[in-house]
C-alpha cells in the first residue's frame, strides 16, 4: 500500500475522531451523490425510451417526454457549471 506521508522527513498530522467521521462521511455523501446521478441518467433514459415508444400513436406524449429531456439535460449542465465555477463548495 502506498503511503500518504513520508514519516522519515515529517511527523505525520494528528488525526482524531472528528477529522475521521469527517472523512467518512465525505465518502458517503460522494456515493450518494453518484447514485442519485445514476438514478436521474435512468429516468431520462426511460423518458426517451418511451418517447420513441409512444412516437406513432401518441405524439404529444412523444414531444412532453422529449422537452422534458431537453429542459434536463440543459438544467442539469448548468447547475454543473455553477456547482463547478464556485470550486465544489455548496452554498
Amino acid at each position: 500500500m502506498k503511503q500518504i506521508y513520508d514519516f522519515g522527513r515529517h511527523t505525520p498530522p494528528a488525526l482524531n475522531e472528528r477529522m475521521l467521521r469527517e472523512a467518512l462521511e465525505r465518502r458517503s455523501l460522494r456515493r450518494q451523490t453518484l447514485l442519485l446521478l445514476l438514478a436521474g441518467c435512468l429516468l431520462l433514459a426511460a423518458f426517451v425510451l418511451l418517447a420513441y415508444s409512444a412516437m406513432d400513436w401518441y405524439p404529444l406524449i412523444t414531444w412532453l417526454c422529449l422537452g422534458y429531456v431537453a429542459a434536463a439535460v440543459a438544467g442539469g449542465g448548468v447547475i454543473a457549471v455553477v456547482y463547478s465555477r464556485k470550486g465544489g463548495k455548496a452554498a
